[in-house]
């Protein structure tokens, strides 16, 4: 075996033997089975109208029970066809909230009620059969024309939003005419989006949480050995300045990348489990974000996720070294990398300050999350253009090697001094 590759083993077990290692690993898998599995343990009660009967049902078996009903839709065109079938489900619902409008009935509740309880059922399970549609449909055009719109509307209603978008990100001409060519053609299927929309969701506080185990995992690769002035030794070794620095930096990315892939995996796989992803896989990432003008999948757009996830990953592993190597000390790295997360989730520029508000949306905290889709800022000139997470997958990779050389240097030229 190589000298590399024995001081690679050796720099692992060092930090695999680390108490904190097992306890932020550890930790950050049960905080994301609980974030996964938090809708088991969550009930409500639905009281039925005709009887007065209170019933118990978990958040989990409400969820099933929509996603079995808007399934049976899955696939069909958001059309005209479509949209009167919703509205002529909905007929009560709509001539009860005008009732209500007019002040003629009040009430906190709307429930249809008829004589005849056998249609009032059937009248219901229609009901429930477009319910998701309705909430989608009702979601971009408003209550007031949800009742009346049609497929023309609609998409003109989702258009004029995308444009007011343009508008507060201060998109130049070039910019408009891309989008034009880009964006998601018209009109698109409807699917039942529940697991891969919480997915996406959630890949923002796997960031967070993975970036924050990292700067506790990594902190004390360089500081411990300043605090025990055991790098005095490594520094005079053969290879204590060159080949000892590649090791630890191997052995912190591998460990950074293996911890994102197991605590994503874990995290996708309990979503699979629970809500499933069949065909929703393949559905427009519209029904997750009406408004996003990318022609992408819900799986296409989770795989960008999760790529952009590791390459995070990546990036944070090699900050935490090169602030471990310029601080010296494991507190005050753990400190900076909790100041980095929190301050970059926080920020905000406003678009006029584009320049500005483009890098800083370009920052992981702020790209490697689901409604980063509806950013339509793009990178380049004369036509030729980056969206924000093909800018990210370039741009980390070269922030990485970056921080990497910087690393090197102030470990062989500045790792003893200060004493």
């Amino acid at each position: 075996m190589s000298q590399l590759g024995i001081l690679y083993q050796y720099e692992m077990k060092k930090i695999l033997k680390r108490k904190m290692t097992w306890i932020a690993f550890i930790g950050a898998v049960l905080i994301m089975l609980i974030v996964c599995y938090e809708a088991l343990l969550n009930n409500y009660s639905e009281t039925n109208a005709q009887t007065g009967e209170s019933v118990r049902f978990s958040a989990y078996d409400r969820v099933i029970q929509r996603g079995e009903q808007a399934e049976k839709l899955n696939g069909r065109l958001i059309d005209d066809a479509l949209l009167k079938e919703m509205q002529t489900a909905f007929a009560a619902v709509a001539s009860q909230e005008t009732m209500l409008e007019n002040g003629s009935m009040t009430g906190t509740m709307i429930t249809a009620v008829s004589e005849n309880e056998a249609m009032e059922e059937k009248l219901a399970q229609q009901r429930r059969l477009y319910d998701a549609v309705y909430n989608y449909v009702r979601g971009v055009v408003g209550n007031n024309k949800v009742h009346t719109v049609d497929a023309a509307a609609f998409y003109d209603e989702r258009q004029r939003t995308i444009t007011a978008y343009e508008d507060t990100e201060f998109l130049t001409g070039g910019e408009r005419e891309y989008w034009r060519g880009h964006e998601r053609q018209t009109p698109y299927p409807y699917y039942w989006d529940q697991g891969p929309s919480i997915m996406l969701a959630c890949i923002k506080t796997l960031l967070a949480l993975l970036a924050l185990v990292i700067g506790m995992v990594f902190s004390g690769v360089f500081a411990d050995e300043h605090m025990r002035k055991t790098d005095q030794l490594a520094l005079c070794s053969r290879h204590g300045r060159g080949m000892l620095y590649r090791a630890k930096l191997l052995a912190a990315v591998t460990l950074g990348v293996a911890a994102t892939f197991i605590v994503g995996g874990v995290t996708l796989v309990s979503f699979g489990i629970l809500y499933g992803y069949g065909k929703n896989w393949n559905a427009p990432l519209q029904m997750h974000l009406e408004t996003s003008p990318y022609a992408l999948t819900m799986g296409e757009a989770i795989v960008i996720m999760l790529v952009l996830l590791l390459l995070s990953a990546l990036l944070h592993s090699v900050l935490t070294l090169v602030l471990s190597a310029w601080t010296k000390s494991s507190v005050a790295t753990m400190s900076l990398m909790t100041a980095y997360i929190l301050g970059t989730v926080l920020i905000s520029v406003p678009g006029q300050l584009r320049a500005l508000s483009q890098s800083v949306s370009l920052l992981p905290a702020q790209l490697v999350r689901g409604t980063a889709f509806c950013d339509m800022r793009l990178v380049g000139g004369a036509g030729h253009y980056l969206t924000n997470w093909q800018t990210g997958m370039l741009l980390y990779p070269l922030l990485t090697l970056g921080l990497a050389l910087l690393g090197s240097l102030l470990y062989r030229r500045w790792q003893i001094s200060g004493r």
